[in-house]
């Protein structure tokens, strides 16, 4: 299988060491920063047991990154590139999106409770079935999402669900 944007690298004692950026270059965990990566690294998906959970993401560039079902608790995604990212049911549980930009991303279903979410960026946003219970929506920008009865909002941001 060919790698593909998103996709999250371990090393070879089976430890999360990056996410995969394209062109050969990955997003060092460690370092936080972008490194070169040699073409004999094999694809691996991120339905690992601990996934990103807690990973350091800060202003990664994860544009039309795969990551359904990803496990991403509490990750540091401040101010990352996520647009037209695939986030289907991905847990963000306590997740920092502030300042995200989360343009025509697939949040279906995902599970962002408690998540920030302050100046993200949310247009066009697919937020059919999503948990945003308890989550902070300030100066978030919703123009155009989509959205369901099932879409769950956090307290005062009912006026979204009509």
């Amino acid at each position: 299988m060919e790698r593909q944007k998103g996709d999250l690298l371990l090393s070879w004692q089976k430890k999360p060491i990056g996410v995969y950026l394209g062109d050969f270059k990955y997003y060092n965990f460690e370092s936080s920063m972008v490194v070169n990566l040699s073409p004999i690294l094999l694809k691996v998906s991120f339905y690992t047991e601990d996934g990103l959970a807690g990973a350091d993401l800060f202003g990664a560039d994860l544009e039309d990154a795969d990551l359904r079902k990803a496990n991403l608790r509490k990750a540091n995604l401040h101010s990352a590139n996520l647009y037209s990212a695939n986030l289907y049911r991905a847990n963000l549980t306590g997740a920092d999106l502030s300042n995200a930009n989360l343009i025509d991303a697939n949040l279906a279903g995902a599970n962002l409770w408690r998540a920030n979410l302050i100046g993200a960026n949310l247009i066009g946003a697919n937020l059919i079935g999503a948990n945003l219970s308890d989550s902070d929506l300030t100066e978030a920008d919703l123009t155009n999402i989509k959205y369901s009865e099932s879409t769950v909002w956090p307290d005062g941001c009912r006026a979204i669900a009509k």
